[in-house]
């Protein structure tokens, strides 16, 4: 099993500021992107703006994953937000730093929180870790996970709640009776 790098736990950890199970968002407002975003070391002022991008950069990450998991385009919906993310990273102030293999540090950097997110974004895809990324498709859970198997094969976030569900909604399908 392959561990994920801290860019792709800060990418997972971002992605799941939404709980969709328990009705929660942690960056619902200016102040807990604020906080989330201090929790985790990443500097630079929140401003409405900011906050209004970090919203449709997630929304855009999110359906990016769900895409990597479910290995289809996705629906109109989910296109327009990965289109709206895409402009949010393009706009970042991003710096790339030449420097030794032994220098501390990440090559991409970024100033404010989300071109932090940018950076590691950048880094996660560089480096190929982006395709083990993935979210639940589950609709009740829509969790983002890690998936560490050889295989990237994963589908479900946890096979014993979610992947047990749409089984039990498969089998169920199954026994129905069908109708003319």
């Amino acid at each position: 099993m392959t561990d994920p790098s801290a860019h792709a736990v800060l990418i997972r950890d971002f992605a799941n500021t939404i709980d969709v199970e328990d009705g929660t968002d942690a960056i619902a407002t200016m102040e807990g992107l604020t906080t989330w975003a201090r929790d985790r070391g990443l500097a630079g002022d929140v401003d409405e703006r900011t906050h209004t991008q970090a919203i449709a950069l997630r929304a855009g990450l999110r359906a990016r994953l769900l895409t990597n998991n479910i290995g289809a385009p996705g629906t109109p919906e989910a296109a327009r937000a990965i289109g709206q993310a895409q402009t949010v990273l393009d706009a970042l102030p991003l710096r790339v730093r030449l420097g030794a293999a032994s220098e501390p540090g990440d090559p991409l950097m970024g100033e404010g929180p989300l071109a932090s997110i940018g950076a590691a974004w950048a880094l996660v895809v560089a480096n190929g870790e982006w395709r083990r990324l993935k979210m639940c498709p589950d609709h009740s859970c829509e969790w983002v996970f890690w998936d560490g198997t050889r295989s990237r094969t994963r589908r479900w976030c946890t096979m014993s709640v979610c992947g047990n569900r749409a089984k039990a909604r498969a089998y169920a399908a199954r026994r129905r009776p069908a109708t003319d």
